[in-house]
């Protein structure tokens, strides 16, 4: 049996192959210089990296060495427990006695800590009118004395009296 194509036709097959694989050839071969290229690249920047980190590393295992040292320093947070029955003059005394001798404070710092440290006890954020009503009765009762009078735009401020 005879082949029915051609020389002709088998050799510009062949060419054609021979003209595909070459320019494939020349793609891949660029393509591996650009790759090589982008692996340079990217080998500068994990060395670069790499000291970084190992950097970042031992600072960081100072920092938490010194932070454990430091947490052996720290006064004990002071203890706000108000007893089994939440009474918003207990919480503002207590509040009030862990402020430093001196210092100066107004009904929506004190609201806030209350908020802040009684938030689980408490059914409802506590309001600043409350807070400014029991303040004005623990300073007629001897307890605080006001450093500033209130104003409609400006909150009383009182400090602790020292006994």
């Amino acid at each position: 049996m005879a082949s029915e194509t051609s020389i002709g036709t088998i050799v510009s097959r062949l060419e054609a192959q021979v003209a595909f694989d070459q320019e494939r050839e020349a793609f891949h071969a660029k393509q591996e210089v650009f790759h090589r290229e982008q692996r340079a690249v990217f080998a500068a920047e994990i060395e670069k990296l790499t000291a970084v980190l190992g950097a970042f590393k031992t600072a960081a295992a100072t920092a938490a060495e010194l932070e454990t040292r430091a947490a052996a320093f720290t006064p004990p947070k002071p203890n706000l427990d108000i007893g089994r029955k939440a009474s918003l003059t207990r919480m503002i005394r207590r509040v009030i006695e862990t402020r430093p001798a001196g210092d100066v404070f107004g009904t929506n710092f004190i609201t806030a800590e209350i908020n802040r440290h009684y938030r689980e006890r408490l059914r409802r954020p506590v309001r600043e009118k409350l807070v400014s009503i029991t303040l004005r009765r623990l300073e007629r009762q001897g307890e605080l004395r006001q450093v500033r009078e209130g104003r409609p735009h400006y909150e009383a401020l009182y400090a602790r009296v020292e006994r």
